[in-house]
């Protein structure tokens, strides 16, 4: 495979960037122990970023300072991951697929979201109820009842929701979740139930564009069970998602344990981000130094490496790691 950018010589750790909404809260600083600004209801947390409008921050190291977008080459990073705090109630939404994305304008999404917190009764919206079409799907938007229409289920921490490109969706009631998805930031709103924005005008609604990228018919399962790969006793691996569009993992572990990436053509880089627990990262190579992780944190791990020693700190350590 041809590399179109520089050597990355160790695990590169990236600053969050904090975002807020108007449905946002305080549970990425409650629940998570982040230091967050301010008192600002604190909506998402990009973790790892790389588009026009800025990318991840580097933290350690002798690339400290640097961006994503200075060190990754030619190619953006195809993913992005975010930590989103639903306090209030996410607006009715759909992400276009690549057809829908060249007839509207903006890019093809597709998500999906391990759970971290809900609190009771905590909502996800999926999908269209059973029988539900374009007209009653009209009809509900003039009468202000659009919810009702949507099919809805509650969630506990551990669901994996995947979410992909035409389908409906919305969150409501307090869900703390880590998403994966398309590096993509757009959205069609279909309904916001009359909500101002923080510039206090009301937040656009795209209904067309979000009709005409809408999946109708059979909706696909509300959440995903993941694939236990291997279970030693002191280290487990799960397969959460594999699709066309990314893998995602989740490992726990007590004890040191060996990663292995295997990056793809279309994306030389795996990112891990540390739910809980710290320890240490190294590359099997006798010149580069271990990292030191905590919660909360995470890295990008380069093709450089195909093998890692994760060595947990003194509780257990649990990871997502993602990759195209």
């Amino acid at each position: 495979m041809t590399r179109t950018r520089p050597d990355l010589p160790y695990p590169l750790k990236l600053e969050p960037r904090y975002l807020e909404k108007p449905w946002g809260g305080r549970r990425i600083a409650t629940v998570l122990g982040r230091d967050l600004p301010g008192r600002r209801m604190i909506g998402e947390s990009w973790e790892c970023y790389d588009r026009d409008g800025g990318s991840s921050r580097i933290v350690n190291g002798r690339l400290a300072g640097q961006h994503l977008a200075d060190v990754r080459g030619e190619e953006p990073f195809p993913l992005l991951m975010k930590l989103l705090d639903v306090t209030g109630s996410l607006s009715v939404q759909v992400h276009p697929g690549i057809d829908s994305a060249v007839r509207y304008g903006g890019e093809s999404k597709a998500e999906c979201w391990f759970v971290l917190h809900a609190a009771p009764g905590a909502r996800v919206y999926r999908g269209l109820r059973d029988g539900c079409d374009a007209n009653d799907l009209r009809a509900g938007l003039k009468s202000g009842r659009v919810k009702e229409l949507l099919h809805s289920f509650e969630v506990e921490p551990g669901h994996v929701i995947f979410v992909p490109p035409g389908t409906v969706h919305s969150i409501e009631g307090g869900v703390l979740l880590a998403e994966i998805q398309e590096n993509s930031d757009t959205t069609f709103r279909l309904d916001d139930g009359g909500r101002t924005g923080l510039d206090g005008k009301p937040r656009a609604l795209h209904r067309e564009e979000a009709l005409g990228s809408m999946a109708f018919g059979d909706r696909s399962p509300d959440t995903i069970p993941t694939q236990v790969l291997n279970d030693e006793g002191s280290m487990t691996h799960r397969l959460l998602v594999q699709n066309r569009w990314f893998t995602v993992d989740h490992f726990t572990a007590m004890g040191t344990f060996t990663l292995e990436v295997e990056p793809s053509p279309a994306c030389t880089y795996a990112v891990m981000h540390i739910l809980t627990g710290s320890g240490q990262i190294r590359p099997f190579h006798r010149h580069v130094a271990p990292e030191e992780f905590g919660p909360g944190d995470t890295l990008l791990l380069p093709e450089e490496f195909d093998e890692y020693e994760i060595v947990p700190g003194a509780t257990v350590l649990s990871a997502l790691i993602f990759r195209r």
